[in-house]
């Protein structure tokens, strides 16, 4: 396993990541994998890190980034929106396709929460081979709001969210968007994995995104798995249904 670490610019700073790979030299069928909202690129319980050593045992290359104002990157929570998370994934793409060890013709995009949101909404413009969510946070303008309610505040730029500063910016952007009409264009094949029993992002979102791409989509609920599958047996089964998903659209 072979891992490279990288900075992209993006806005006024950079936004730190690493791409692994099974050994050095080779190219690979890649996956672009996004965080999800107050986490990092690791996620929680190491979900997401768990995910792309799955991914190298399976013959892929997994690429992870911190959003800005997240984890490693430049900039502060605060300056973070739906919007910089669209900029920073099609940053993330564009670096991606140059890169040596990546097979563009099979580069894919992924993420959990709102990491799953920004995949659905930037993919239109970005065009991956084929596009996975996971818990995806359809329903970010009430959960941001309902969170922001029981958290300490408000702060000089918003919201003490769990010891990070969410900004007024972010909900008077989130508010406005119409994330069915954002996504809808995107032509590729989807997986949609949520779990049952997902009671901060409820599978209402996966289905009404399902209705959004009709044929191209496929749901997969988890029975029982909470919105971080916090569960072993529920993440085997997310990496497992996810991974079938994309050797599948290997050409």
């Amino acid at each position: 396993m072979y891992y490279q670490y990288a900075e992209i610019p993006v806005g006024n700073g950079v936004i730190r990541g690493s791409a692994v790979m099974p050994e050095a030299g080779g190219k690979y069928p890649s996956v672009i994998f996004m965080h999800g909202f107050t986490v990092d690129s690791t996620g929680p319980n190491r979900f997401h890190l768990h995910f792309a050593r799955r991914a190298v045992e399976a013959g892929f290359c997994c690429i992870r980034f911190d959003f800005y104002g997240c984890g490693e990157s430049d900039g502060e929570f605060y300056e973070m929106t739906v919007g910089s998370e669209q900029r920073d994934a099609a940053a993330i793409m564009e670096w991606a396709r140059k890169q040596p060890f990546v097979d563009a013709e099979n580069l894919f995009l992924g993420g959990h929460s709102m990491g799953g949101l920004v995949t659905a909404l930037v993919s239109p413009t970005v065009r991956p081979k084929a596009i996975f969510t996971w818990s995806v946070a359809m329903n970010m303008p009430y959960q941001a709001g309902w969170r922001t309610r029981t958290m300490k505040g408000p702060t000089e730029r918003g919201w003490d969210i769990e010891g990070l500063e969410l900004s007024r910016a972010y909900m008077e952007e989130v508010v406005l968007l119409d994330f069915q009409e954002l996504a809808k264009d995107y032509p590729g094949d989807v997986l949609l994995v949520h779990g049952s029993a997902d009671t901060d992002c409820p599978v209402d979102g996966s289905r009404i995104l399902r209705h959004v791409y009709g044929d191209r989509a496929r749901l997969h609920v988890i029975a029982e798995a909470d919105h971080r599958m916090l569960s072993i047996p529920w993440r085997e089964e997310c990496y497992a249904v996810t991974l079938d998903f994309l050797k599948k659209h290997i050409c």
